[in-house]
């Protein structure tokens, strides 16, 4: 990871040394040549849905319990949630998710008391290192989200997946009997038509195995990281995640000197995140080439004149659909990265045992 602080100018406006910073952004070297097959069977997926009236969805949760959350009570005075690792019963295709929690009665508890979600997939590897694959994530400021029709992630039954969490409360009040509802929006496998089958990607601006939170200094200042994918895909969604003071999020192709994605934060008047928008690339999507090298960039304006301890995260998350005849990477399960990763996330280096079922 790279941390750097500026001074007098704006690193997301005319300051910048990242390549379209001046206003004068690259011209995308997207053409409209044909690219792939996958478009065709695209087509005939949107015609056959449409004949036949649209697609089944179904909804599954999973639920999980917290211990009682003190008032005005940072991450680090907190129990938090042990992860949890469930055997899935889907068999289908996963389009969308949201998030929300509740008390013992039932009654909404704000969304802010979520410092951030992870539902991952640890025998499935991400597309720019060898971490385990994360499959959809969640702050406080992160809404509800749907793919479009003809898309999904593809589930078999017994998938593991593994949910982690890590709570706060930066409310005046006691919580507890809190619960947190992650629901999984899905389409059965036995649709007249398959769906496109997609795989998301997550990159950070710290290292992949790691913990992705670092100190935030005063003034200006930006953290990024580079890498590339492991096989060619083309990007068709992408989200981000920052946390209070961010100004930007953007991925940039070092190779070509090309911005190819810039997100800026929804705001309050404490310019805490209230919200990161969904930009998607459809229908042809954005050329990931391994033979390129990547930097996602996260940009912060700290007013406080002091460092912020754990104050900066930068993260990307979108969808991707690989190349046609390209399989996904598997995973080195004796890799340090997937090692790292597995113990920073669950504290072990061994296989999860997931459970059947959940609530």
């Amino acid at each position: 990871m790279r941390v750097t602080a500026f001074r007098g100018t704006d690193p997301t406006t005319t300051g910048s040394r990242e390549p379209g910073a001046d206003g004068a952004w690259p011209g995308r070297r997207l053409t409209r040549r044909r690219v792939g097959t996958w478009l065709a069977v695209g087509a005939c997926v949107l015609a056959a849905l449409a004949w036949v009236g649209g697609v089944p969805t179904r909804e599954y949760t999973v639920e999980i319990g917290l211990s009682p959350l003190p008032a005005n009570a940072g991450h680090g005075e907190v129990k938090q949630p042990s992860p949890r690792a469930i055997a899935m019963p889907i068999n289908g295709w996963v389009r969308g998710m949201s998030v929300d929690l509740v008390d013992a009665q039932g009654r909404e508890v704000p969304q802010r008391v979520l410092h951030h979600l992870n539902v991952i997939m640890p025998e499935r590897r991400e597309l720019f290192s060898q971490i385990m694959l994360r499959i959809g994530a969640a702050g406080p400021e992160t809404k509800p989200w749907e793919l479009p029709f003809f898309l999904g992630y593809r589930l078999h039954p017994g998938d593991s997946v593994l949910f982690t969490a890590m709570v706060h409360n930066p409310t005046p009040k006691p919580l507890d009997g809190v619960r947190i509802r992650v629901k999984l929006d899905y389409t059965p496998a036995d649709i007249v038509v398959p769906l496109l089958g997609i795989h998301p990607v997550y990159l950070d601006v710290t290292p992949p195995a790691g913990f992705h939170s670092f100190d935030l200094p005063p003034g200006r200042s930006s953290a990024s990281w580079e890498g590339r994918p492991a096989i060619p895909v083309r990007l068709l969604a992408a989200g981000g995640h920052l946390h209070q003071y961010g100004t930007a999020l953007r991925l940039v192709d070092v190779t070509a000197n090309e911005v190819l994605w810039e997100a800026r934060p929804e705001l309050d008047s404490a310019r805490v995140v209230e919200g990161m928008p969904i930009k998607y690339f459809l229908p042809l999507g954005l050329k990931l080439d391994p033979d390129h090298v990547y930097r996602l960039t996260a940009f912060y304006d700290n007013p406080t004149g002091q460092v912020i301890p754990g104050g900066g995260m930068g993260a990307l998350g979108g969808i991707v659909l690989p190349g046609m005849g390209t399989a996904w990477p598997a995973p080195a399960h004796n890799d340090p990265e997937y090692r790292k990763d597995v113990r920073l996330t669950v504290g072990a280096e061994s296989h999860h045992h997931p459970e059947g079922h959940a609530h």
